[in-house]
């Protein structure tokens, strides 16, 4: 194949950075480790982790402590948990 197509990096890049969503979804939130009864249900919280795990990822990139972009995203998700008005501080922020 030569080298100068693009389309095969193209698709291997959408590849991992599905398959890397995924694996910190996983990895984070614990995602294959939780029983869902029903598939209404499986997709309800695929739907809320997503959308928690993308909040936290674009929270994180906009952090300006370094401290906050060095913790973990599952770090980060346990200390805004343990206490209502952390979490009300982080929504609030810009």
């Amino acid at each position: 194949m030569p080298t100068d197509t693009p389309q095969p990096g193209t698709i291997v890049r959408n590849h991992w950075s599905i398959e890397c969503m995924h694996w910190g979804l996983d990895h984070n939130l614990q995602q294959d480790n939780i029983k869902r009864k029903s598939s209404r249900a499986a997709r309800n919280l695929d739907t809320i982790q997503r959308i928690v795990y993308s909040v936290f990822s674009i929270w994180k990139g906009l952090r300006k402590k370094q401290s906050d972009k060095n913790k973990g995203m599952a770090e980060l998700i346990r200390h805004i948990s343990t206490s209502f008005t952390r979490l009300m501080r982080f929504l609030s922020q810009k």
